[in-house]
């Protein structure tokens, strides 16, 4: 007896064990594998969670695109949508304990994407995709998917959107025309400010003629991209810097777009409460500001201001660049606790491919959310119970999106031509891995959480608090943050040039 009583508790442990396995990333149970090319039997719901505000239709959008996808591949879509803070505090609590779910909204900068793929969050796409998603994987250059790897794998699947950027203006149209003025001559922050004052003087209407959030200041018109989520940088200007890895504060770029804020403060040309100032998209829909730096593609300007009753018009500063990391910007993942990936993966290559899906799921249902003007062009209805008409570069492939009442009938092809000129600097591909400075990348990710708004926002007098903010910095690790990522670009240039 003692025997089978021995058996039996080494049963229970394995079963223990087994169930132990469901959390912290690891893989669940999965059906098997599905045939691409048949409808399955059995219907499968797909728990989507994706980041927005809540929509009264959204379950009316929900049964149209269920009754759509049941004769594609039998699978019914249940969308959970969270506002950002609440979305990303849910997310990674369920991702961190193993929860079910089957795909979400990830990025670099939300969810934190590289570090959720290493911790088991979710699952390696690279054969889902030649399987389930060969025509999503062809929409895409290789580099882009290159540029989502994590240990070699793909983890998400990039929106197909501009994968370049440029800095700007964005700025009332109403106003340029009003006082004829062409926004294309001002090509710096201080070339801006006789305008912004001119402004001020003239619109006392305007409680304050540029605004800006904490990745809109004049410190985002610097030609840099970010060594991962560090306080290091990499410049474009290759001939400056030479092939190193800098450090942001101690360049004098830095302290004059720090000081330029600072100085707009201080003439009132910016929000007095702007270190506090919460919700920028909100004050923008108020109305209030003329102008703003912006991360442009084309078009940007009419996407953002559909909703809003006065016009914008944008002019680039910079350059067309595409950075390191094009991609990682907006992706969908499909879950480690997904039950049936791949449904889901046949799920995501509808949205990308399916042209009534895709603008099904984005604009809702036509004749209630949205009129047809044309066969590419729609008017949203107004007030209407659901649309992510300005938040579609979240979800699946732009290319594929109708066109809004007011935006320019060419801005599909001048956004595949942003893509084409777009320039890669010198330390394109590189990406930093941070593992083996974790801890220091953590405690100046806390310094920078303390002091960046002082720095960079202009409610604070930069150079009062630069020798305390450097100290911390250097106290928290920077130096060494600073060698690794350097002996991996060292390492990274060489096999370039090999």
């Amino acid at each position: 007896m003692k025997k089978f009583k021995w058996i039996g508790l080494l049963l229970c442990l394995a079963m223990l064990i087994t169930a132990l396995a469901g959390c912290g990333g690891q893989e669940t149970g999965k059906v098997a594998e599905e045939d691409p090319n048949t409808v399955p039997e059995d219907t499968y719901e797909i728990n989507w969670y994706t980041m927005g505000k809540a929509m009264p239709d959204i379950e009316e959008v929900e049964a149209a695109i269920n009754d759509y996808l049941k004769d594609k591949i039998n699978a019914t879509v249940k969308i959970t949508r969270m506002e950002s803070g609440q979305y990303q505090q849910q997310l990674n609590t369920m991702m961190a304990t193993g929860e079910y779910f089957d795909c979400c909204f990830v990025a670099e900068w939300c969810l934190e994407y590289f570090t959720a793929a290493r911790n088991g969050g979710f699952l390696a796409l690279d054969e889902y995709l030649d399987t389930y998603m060969p025509k999503t994987k062809a929409l895409m250059a290789e580099d882009i998917w290159d540029n989502v790897r994590v240990d070699g794998s793909i983890y998400g699947v990039p929106t197909n959107k501009e994968f370049a950027q440029q800095v700007g203006w964005s700025y009332r149209k109403d106003l340029a025309e009003k006082y004829n003025l062409d926004m294309s001559q001002y090509k710096s922050i201080d070339e801006l400010e006789p305008v912004l004052k001119m402004i001020k003087e003239n619109e006392p209407g305007f409680e304050y003629p540029i605004d800006w959030g904490t990745d809109r200041t004049p410190q985002a018109l610097v030609g840099t991209t970010k060594v991962g989520t560090t306080e290091l940088a990499l410049f474009n200007d290759l001939e400056k810097y030479g092939p190193k890895v800098v450090q942001v504060s101690e360049t004098e770029e830095y302290m004059e777009a720090c000081r330029a804020a600072r100085r707009f403060y201080e003439a009132g040309l910016i929000k007095p409460d702007i270190l506090t100032a919460s919700d920028f998209s909100q004050r923008l829909k108020d109305g209030k500001i003329f102008a703003y730096i912006e991360f442009l593609k084309p078009g940007k300007a009419q996407e953002v201001c559909q909703k809003f009753n006065y016009q914008l018009e944008q002019t680039p500063v910079t350059q067309i660049v595409q950075q390191t990391g094009a991609g990682a910007g907006s992706m969908i993942g499909i879950s480690r606790t997904s039950k049936n990936p791949a449904r889901v993966a046949r799920f995501l290559e509808l949205v990308n491919t399916d042209k009534y899906l895709n603008n099904l799921i984005n604009f809702g249902i036509e004749g209630k959310h949205y009129t047809k003007i044309s066969d590419d062009m729609i008017k949203i209805t107004p007030n209407a119970g659901y649309t992510l008409s300005g938040e579609t570069w979240m979800t699946g492939n732009v290319f594929l999106n109708y066109l809004v009442e007011g935006e320019d009938e060419n801005k599909l092809k001048d956004l595949a031509e942003f893509n084409k000129d777009a320039v890669k600097p010198w330390y394109y591909g590189f990406i930093f891995d941070p593992l083996p400075v974790e801890q220091e990348v953590a405690a100046v990710a806390n310094v920078n959480g303390e002091y960046k708004k002082q720095m960079t926002l202009g409610a604070m007098d930069p150079d009062a608090i630069y020798d305390e903010y450097r100290a911390k910095l250097k106290a928290a690790g920077i130096d060494k943050i600073q060698e690794e990522a350097q002996r991996q670009l060292d390492e990274f240039m060489a096999s370039k040039n090999q």
